[in-house]
């Protein structure tokens, strides 16, 4: 009988391979843990601010006679911005109203991403003839100039971010999710179910979509940095959120103006956006790791 020695320590190599970055983000650390649970709570409570009318007066109360308070000053632990807003309240917003947009953007973008891809992976050639080609032509249309359309059609806002960010990350999704169902479809309990005659929809939600689970959350957390990055620059340039709800994109193309007389609100919104970004590919990486050790999901 042959040995399964040697497939069992190969498995336990596998298994405990060093993560790059997941090691140094749980174990070695302490700081990236740390700042990673602030940073989720902080985050959190942006987005509850965003969807509690009752709280929303925290950053959108304006004072004109304390406009451009320095960090620590009396009342504002970080300062005020060019209408008196407080800046702590303002940050907290702006990351909830991100975190919010790139959970949307993520969500919408993973759901055509896995229909075109099981679609052309395994519902005849014809489908996945055209499911290519829209791919294609998706992926060739900037994000920039989607935004422009959808802003001159319905005007700037959350949902010209959302949409102009979602029509054009999917792709990427689904060529990953028809190369897996291209390999899932020969596997024996995919070929079992055929036989019995079970229909492909129940095939492809029962079999397909649960094997594919552990790549589909390593590719949301790089979605929604992604996309936190996408509506930080659309509301910069005036197609995303618009005031008063508060954007660090929108925060940044403010503060911007006013750089000679204060420069602390580019340079607090900017940092926040960096270290969210930064969190999220850090988890990102841990979690492919883990999840996904054959390297199916590629940064780009």
């Amino acid at each position: 009988m042959m040995s399964t020695a040697p497939l069992a320590a190969e498995g336990s190599r596998l298994s405990e391979r060093p993560s790059r970055f997941g090691l140094l983000f749980l174990r070695h650390n302490v700081l990236w843990t740390i700042g990673g649970t602030v940073i989720l709570a902080v985050g959190i409570g942006g987005m509850v601010v965003q969807v509690v009318p009752a709280w929303r007066h925290l950053y959108q109360a304006q004072d004109l006679t304390a406009t451009f308070q320095s960090p620590l000053s009396a009342g504002h632990v970080l300062g005020t911005d060019n209408l008196g807003r407080d800046l702590l309240w303002q940050l907290l917003a702006g990351l909830g109203i991100s975190l919010l947009i790139g959970i949307g953007v993520t969500i919408l973008s993973l759901l055509l991403g896995l229909v075109v891809g099981i679609l052309g992976a395994y519902f005849g050639r014809t489908a996945d003839a055209v499911s290519n080609v829209i791919v294609d032509v998706t992926w060739a249309f900037p994000a920039i100039l989607l935004a422009v359309l959808l802003a001159g059609s319905i005007g700037p806002s959350v949902t010209t971010v959302v949409l102009a960010l979602a029509l054009t990350t999917w792709p990427g999704y689904a060529r990953i999710v028809r190369g897996e169902v291209l390999s899932l479809r020969e596997r024996d309990f995919v070929n079992a179910a055929r036989v019995l005659g079970v229909p492909k929809l129940v095939i492809s939600v029962r079999h397909f979509v649960i094997n594919l689970l552990p790549v589909t959350i390593v590719i949301a957390v790089y979605y929604v940095a992604t996309a936190i990055i996408g509506e930080a620059g659309l509301s910069f340039l005036g197609l995303g959120v618009q005031a008063p709800m508060p954007s660090l994109g929108l925060m940044l193309s403010v503060g911007q103006q006013y750089l000679n007389v204060s420069w602390w609100p580019v340079v607090l919104s900017g940092g926040l956006l960096a270290l969210v970004v930064l969190f999220l590919n850090a988890l990102g990486d841990f979690l492919r790791d883990r999840l996904d050790p054959q390297g199916r999901v590629q940064r780009r």
